[in-house]
Parts: structure tokens; C-alpha cells; sequence
């Protein structure tokens, strides 16, 4: 009774960290982001309301599973910090602390649910819809949502928890809901936690192949997908009740600091590269892009009959979402680990003592650079290696090497970009959410025709992911990458050099 008692506190506290780590900020950017994606270019018909709730799971699928976890890593990683988990069951027990932040979860998540919702009801009637609103799926979309988001927060309470670097439990999610939104172009199955918003989704589609034509239809959501969903939620629950009462300090999983110290007190690695040596953050550079590259390779088999058997075709399959969606918040990933040790303790003050802040900005986007870049290396050897084993025809396109280069410049100023914004905030998964946007707003760009406006939607023209044999201004996308690397490394010297830093224990 205790436990129980003491929630009501818990959650207050969890949603004064929420404010300081720009919780109504990333709340309100991820609602518009999705009326941006459900409503943009949408014309009055009479089937517009089943196609705006067909879309819903679609959109909540990458959206809705980023925003959850990165929620749940900025309330689990304070957890990490100092010797936390020593003072904090002094103060509250562990069942306590862990039932406040599935609470807080629940609070958010039903808030961001009931905005949602209600501004689609709202802009289908302003944008004047056709037809009544089908408001016996609208629980039932609502509901799904519900759990859908609560598993996924569930799941990434755990990973954070297991893993004290948040890098590794972020990659996960990021490549679970990869996975998750290319399975839902493919199957209705729950193959994942995050597949459960498109399984549980009240709309089905049925696509001819001889006609091509797609259609929408209300379908019955299989008893079998309800009970798994329901194991997934009662599952991630109970694991990480248990996971969450048990763990000690320095006791995590997949704790990086139990790594034994390097012998040798001198290297000819960079601090930098010293810091990585024993993190694995190759991990998520390596499965993400492979992921990306099978789930695409498969699809570009199965699709024959819309798709072409050519190495264009396997290119854009291959890349599409990866190049528009999560290579940028993998990049965030990596500056944000980079200098995630300068914003604990005392080390601001420390590390200024023995370097210049242009070095320490330098070298920081020397790192993400070139580790980012040997990503886009490994990107293209799978292209390479998986066209020769499908034993496509002709040759590589020739632009294909420009697109690289392309990609390889963008990545350059998204990193200079990325690692300014994790030097400015103290949170690991603020400057990675905010990569994540800047993809949706980049592909916004790239459509308009405004490619060179950001990074973000220099990568996508760049890389070619929709079309790796259209337009390529080469020129103007230089002249944009090399001014965001100049201002962006510039903003971060200077910043530096007139401005106090804060530490935080």
C-alpha cells in the first residue's frame, strides 16, 4: 500500500525532469509532425477518412515509437548517473520508482493519444471531409495506440536500464522501429513490439497486381494479434518490474563501466577514439544499415511486379528509409556519446583546463565524421555485394559514386550540426530526437524542391534513396554542406570560448 501511495509523488517529480529535458517541446514536434504527414497534400473524397486512419499506425509507427523512447531514456538515465541507485532506494523503494515512471508514461502517452486524435477528427472537418466520421473505429485506433506506445515505453524502460550508456539501448529502438516500419509494408503480423500499431489497426488494404490498384476496407482485428499484444505488454511489464527491484548500483546488464581499464597509459589514438575503444558503437553502425539492406532486398524480391529488376530499383528499396529516417538519428547517436562524458561531474571544467575549445570541437567532429563515413562504406559494400548475389544486370549506375560522395559531405555537416547540439544540451536523447525530426522536416524539404535548405535533406538528395539516377546539383548541395560545417563549428568555438559552461552531477 505503500508503494502504491507514494506513486503520486513519483510522477509529479518525473514531469519536472520532463520539463527541464524539453519534454512539451518534443510533445508538440511530434504532433505536428504527424497532422504534417496525414494532412499534406489530403483532398476531400469520399473514402479520405479511412485513408487518414489507415495512416495513423503508419506514422505512430516511426513517430510515436521514437518519441516513447526517448521519454523513457531521459526518466531512466538520470538513474545512471553518480550513485543513484544507492541514495534513490533510501528515499522510495525500487517498485516505487519504477511504477512512478509507467505512470508518467501512461500520463504522457494518453495525452499525446487524445491530442492526436482529436486533431485529425478537427482537420478532416475543417479540411472538409466527405462523409460521417467512422467513430466506432476511433476507440478502437485509440486503444491500440495505447498499448502499442505503452509496450514500446515498457520495452524501453528495460533497455535502459540494462544498458548505462543510453547510445545502445536508442540504437535498438531506432532499428526496432526500422524493422517495424518496413515489416508493416509487408505483413500484418506482429513480428515485433513495434509492429503491434499496424497489426492492431482496425483498416486493412488489399492491393491488385494486375490492376495496381490499392483499396481500403474495415477488417477485424484477429483474436491471435490481441492476445500477443496483450503477452507483450504484460511481459515487458513484469521483466522490468523484476529487473527494475533487483538492480544495483553498477550492477546493470550491459554496464560499460565494468569493462576492465586499458594498460597501456599512453596511445597513438586520439582522446576521442580512446573513448570509444571499449564502447561498442560499432554494434548499431554495423545492424542498422544491414537490417535496412535485408528488409529492403526482400521486399525488392517480393515486389516484382511493381518494381524493376534493376540496381536503381534495389538502390531505393535498399536506402529509402534508412536514408530518410534513421541514418541522420545514428549520426545524433554518436555525437551525443561523444560528449556525453563532458556533461557529468565536473569534467567541463576539467577537460577546458587541458585543451582549447576549437581542438576539443575539432576533434569531436573529426570522430563522428569519419566513423559516420565508414557507415556509408558499409552501406554501399552491402548494395554492392547484394546486387552481385541477385546477379542483377548491367553495371552500377555511374552517378552512383557521386551519390556516395554526396552522402559522405552531407554526413559531414550533419555531424558538425549533431555535435554542436549535443554540446549545448546536457540531455543524451534531446540532440538525437531533434535528428530525428530534422529527417521528417528534411524529406519535407526534398520534396519542395529546397534540398539545400538543411543537412538533413541534403542527405536524402544526396544519397538518391527515392530516385538514384535523377537530379544531382552537386554545387549547390557543397556549397550548403560547407556552410553548416563552417557555421556549425564556428557556433561551437565561439560558444566555448565566451560562454560558462554548466556541470551537472
Amino acid at each position: 500500500m505503500n508503494t502504491l501511495s507514494n506513486i503520486p509523488k513519483i510522477v509529479s517529480i518525473e514531469f519536472q525532469k520532463a520539463r527541464h529535458k524539453h519534454f512539451p517541446l518534443l510533445f508538440l514536434a511530434a504532433l505536428l509532425l504527424d497532422c504534417a504527414y496525414l494532412f499534406y497534400g489530403t483532398k476531400a473524397h469520399s473514402e479520405t477518412w479511412l485513408n487518414i486512419f489507415y495512416a495513423l499506425p503508419i506514422i505512430n509507427t516511426l513517430v510515436l515509437s521514437v518519441l516513447m523512447a526517448v521519454i523513457a531514456s531521459q526518466s531512466v538515465d538520470m538513474e545512471h548517473k553518480g550513485a543513484m541507485w544507492n541514495l534513490l532506494p533510501t528515499l522510495e523503494s525500487r517498485a516505487s520508482i519504477y511504477l512512478g515512471k509507467l505512470f508518467f508514461g501512461f500520463i504522457a502517452l494518453v495525452l499525446f493519444c487524445s491530442f492526436q486524435i482529436g486533431m485529425v477528427l478537427l482537420g478532416g472537418k475543417f479540411l472538409g471531409f466527405t462523409g460521417d466520421i467512422p467513430s466506432h473505429i476511433v476507440p478502437v485506433l485509440f486503444f491500440s495506440e495505447l498499448i502499442g506506445g505503452m509496450i514500446l515505453y515498457q520495452l524501453q524502460c528495460m533497455l535502459s536500464l540494462l544498458f548505462s550508456s543510453q547510445f545502445a539501448a536508442l540504437s535498438i529502438a531506432f532499428g526496432g522501429t526500422l524493422a517495424g516500419l518496413f515489416l508493416a509494408f509487408i505483413s500484418t503480423d506482429m513480428w515485433t513490439p513495434w509492429s503491434v500499431f499496424f497489426s492492431l489497426s482496425p483498416i486493412g488494404m488489399d492491393y491488385d497486381k494486375a490492376s495496381r490498384l490499392m483499396s481500403l476496407s474495415l477488417r477485424s482485428i484477429p483474436i491471435s494479434d490481441i492476445l500477443l499484444s496483450l503477452l507483450y505488454l504484460i511481459g515487458t511489464f513484469l521483466l522490468g518490474l523484476l529487473l527494475f527491484t533487483r538492480a544495483e548500483q553498477g550492477e546493470t546488464l550491459f554496464s560499460l563501466h565494468r569493462q576492465k581499464v586499458s594498460r597501456s597509459m599512453h596511445s597513438s589514438l586520439s582522446p576521442e577514439f580512446i573513448k570509444l575503444k571499449r564502447n561498442p558503437i560499432w554494434i548499431p553502425f554495423l545492424l542498422i544499415p544491414l537490417i535496412s539492406a535485408l528488409i529492403g532486398t526482400v521486399n525488392f524480391v517480393q515486389n516484382q511486379g511493381v518494381l524493376q529488376y534493376t540496381w536503381e530499383d534495389l538502390w531505393t528499396q535498399q536506402s529509402l528509409f534508412l536514408g530518410m529516417f534513421f541514418l541522420a538519428p545514428l549520426i545524433g547517436i554518436l555525437c551525443s556519446l561523444l560528449w556525453r562524458m563532458e556533461h557529468q561531474g565536473s569534467n567541463w571544467n576539467l577537460i577546458l583546463t587541458v585543451t582549447s575549445p576549437g581542438k576539443l570541437v575539432r576533434d569531436k567532429w573529426f570522430t563522428a565524421t569519419l566513423l559516420s563515413t565508414l557507415c556509408m562504406v558499409w552501406i554501399s559494400f552491402i548494395y554492392l555485394l547484394s546486387g552481385k548475389i541477385l546477379g542483377l544486370p548491367g553495371a552500377v549506375p555511374a552517378i552512383f559514386w557521386m551519390r556516395i560522395l554526396s552522402a559522405v559531405l552531407s554526413i559531414a555537416a550533419i555531424t558538425a550540426l549533431q555535435s554542436i547540439l549535443s554540446m549545448f544540451f546536457h540531455s543524451f536523447a534531446l540532440p538525437i530526437a531533434l535528428a530525428f525530426l530534422g529527417s521528417l522536416a528534411g524529406f519535407t524539404l526534398t520534396v519542395k524542391g529546397a534540398y539545400y535548405a538543411l543537412p538533413y535533406s541534403t542527405l536524402i538528395y544526396g544519397m538518391g534513396s527515392t530516385s538514384i539516377t535523377g537530379e544531382l546539383n552537386f554545387p549547390i548541395l557543397l556549397l550548403s554542406c560547407a556552410f553548416y560545417i563552417f557555421a556549425a563549428l564556428g557556433i561551437g568555438i565561439l560558444y566555448l570560448k565566451k560562454s560558462d559552461v554548466r556541470t551537472h552531477v
